[in-house]
């Protein structure tokens, strides 16, 4: 074990160093000088984004200091770092203040940095500068647009490069998301679209089951996927570029789990991790852009719903997901919900959702969460990853 966690060390250092250097650097510095062609309408993202309503202008941001404080907190560093707060500036911002803003991100990280080209980090920034590019690209001068579309490249290459690599199967859909509207809108078919769109087919087969739920069972992650699909068919369709069939089936397919899930009774059922949390704001969406999901069936992804005039049974019949689809996952089959006149009366209790505390494997373990216990044993085992997340073995 130690000799495995001194290798797995090694490597890392080892990477580290290669990432930081110059060969690497060439290497992901290859790409063609053209400019940006289609631009994304922001709204597309309201299903992704959570902004403040009230909108604020560039000009109340300190613009000499924003990229000198390296002491900020992990969180905030990602948010500001990912710029998805330029989402809720108001239009009538300064395009010049918000340009200088990316222009001296560029200078200050224009080769790779750990810290501000983690995978997501870099995903989330490449949506965030195409799709508010009435504020990040129109209007500037020849040299800072150049400057513009060399960074953005750099960045999708490292994507390219790293996305095998990356153990979150949500970082890879970003990360997916994130080349796709790159190849759209530098009409670069051939590397970046073609790239990502089959990389999209892979993610399909490794993480849905035969009828297109989630093989990890958990909601938020299918909410998740739901999102995201959309989004980039909302892309292909807005820039008129061809939607696959293959985008078309799985969006048809999350829609019938969505709407089992959430919108036949509009409670959040708490099983695997899943949050208590509004989804009205993605049912108007979705709505809005015409999509509209329908599904009566009394089974689907593991869970069965059982409906009369005021009662709703909830319950998890499914069986235990494979060992790298569960770390989410909590023990309790047959754990149930009951909703009485639209309000919970049994919830399930969920669990500690730190996974670096030791409360987030001992209550995933127990299999008392408003469920049957039979001997006093958990109807799971989990055990203990490198990365510290518990995991059902098999």
């Amino acid at each position: 074990m130690v000799f495995k966690n001194t290798f797995f060390f090694l490597k890392e250092r080892i990477r580290s160093f290669y990432l930081k250097s110059k060969i690497y650097d060439k290497k992901i510095s290859s790409f063609s000088d053209n400019s940006l062609g289609y631009r994304p309408s922001p709204s597309l993202l309201d299903c992704l984004i959570k902004y403040d309503k009230k909108r604020i202008n560039i000009e109340d941001y300190s613009l000499k200091e924003i990229w000198n404080n390296d002491s900020l907190k992990k969180k905030d560093f990602n948010n500001l770092n990912s710029f998805f707060w330029l989402f809720s500036l108001d239009l009538k911002s300064s395009k010049k203040d918000t340009q200088d803003i990316i222009l001296k991100w560029i200078e200050k990280n224009h080769n790779y940095k750990s810290r501000s080209w983690e995978f997501d980090i870099v995903a989330k920034r490449i949506i965030a500068w195409i799709s508010n590019s009435k504020l990040t690209y129109e209007d500037g001068d020849i040299i800072y647009k150049k400057k513009f579309n060399r960074i953005i490249k750099k960045q999708i290459n490292h994507l390219i490069n790293e996305i095998e690599r990356s153990e979150w199967v949500d970082d890879k859909m970003i990360g997916c998301a994130a080349i796709i509207l790159a190849g759209l809108s530098y009409q670069d078919n051939e590397r970046y679209l073609n790239f990502g769109l089959n990389l999209l087919k892979k993610i399909i087969k490794f993480s849905f089951d035969n009828n297109g739920f989630p093989k990890s069972r958990n909601i938020r992650q299918l909410n998740f996927y739901l999102k995201y699909f959309v989004l980039i068919r909302e892309w292909l369709k807005e820039s008129q570029n061809e939607i696959p069939e293959y985008i078309d089936e799985n969006i048809y397919y999350l829609g019938q789990a969505y709407s089992f899930i959430w919108q036949n009774n509009n409670k959040n059922f708490l099983f695997n991790g899943n949050h208590n949390a509004e989804n009205i704001e993605l049912d108007l969406y979705l709505k809005k852009i015409g999509y509209n999901f329908k599904n009566q069936s009394n089974e689907l992804g593991g869970y069965a719903v059982l409906n009369t005039k005021k009662i709703s049974l909830i319950m998890d019949v499914g069986s235990s997901p494979d060992k790298k689809f569960s770390s989410d996952y909590q023990a309790g089959s047959l754990s149930f919900e009951i909703i009485s006149n639209g309000k919970k009366l049994v919830s399930n209790s969920g669990y500690f959702q730190d996974f670096k505390h030791q409360l987030n494997s001992l209550s995933k373990s127990t299999a008392t969460h408003s469920t049957l216990v039979i001997d006093d044993t958990s109807s799971c085992k989990f055990t203990r990853e490198l990365n510290l997340q518990s995991k059902v073995p098999q």
